[in-house]
């Protein structure tokens, strides 16, 4: 008997740590899904900037020395996930000005960045066609997305 009710504590104890885990200490974790991506050496980057209008522009970085800057950016931000609805409110889509952009490594690995707005360019959504890749919205930590370096490194864009 004291056997089953050591079994029954301990499972309960698991099931606990793993439901803290997954509500609270996940989200306190800084992760970064690209910094496990930083050493590839051909990649490709396109950005495009979606104005309130409907209209985008659109940039591609031709260079592969400045579309390794743009990784090398991406990779050393400091990201903290967040959960999706606590992302939902604090990002604002009406009459916003927001940046997507995509990571290509190969025709089929992709990383796509997006909802990056101008009001909140602290928070941005990561998602990949990558198996096991980590997708969720992401607060950059101590600083905010920098487009305009980003754009810099890029130098051309296209509408």
């Amino acid at each position: 008997m004291k056997k089953n009710k050591y079994l029954a504590i301990a499972i309960v104890l698991v099931l606990l740590s793993i439901y803290l885990y997954k509500s609270f200490i996940y989200y306190s974790i800084p992760f970064n899904p690209i910094k496990e991506y930083s050493t590839e050496s051909d990649v490709d980057f396109y950005i495009t900037k979606n104005l309130p209008d409907g209209e985008g522009v659109n940039a591609k970085c031709h260079d592969a020395k400045n579309c390794g800057l743009v990784l090398e950016y991406l990779s050393g931000l400091k990201l903290i996930p967040l959960k999706d609805k606590v992302a939902q409110k604090m990002l604002n889509y009406e009459n916003a000005t927001y940046f997507n952009g995509i990571l290509k490594f190969n025709e089929s690995e992709m990383i796509f960045i997006s909802d990056i707005s101008i009001d909140t360019p602290n928070v941005l959504r990561i998602s990949s066609s990558i198996t096991g890749f980590k997708d969720g919205y992401y607060e950059i930590e101590d600083s905010t997305f920098d487009y305009n370096y980003i754009y810099d490194l890029i130098g051309d864009t296209k509408e």
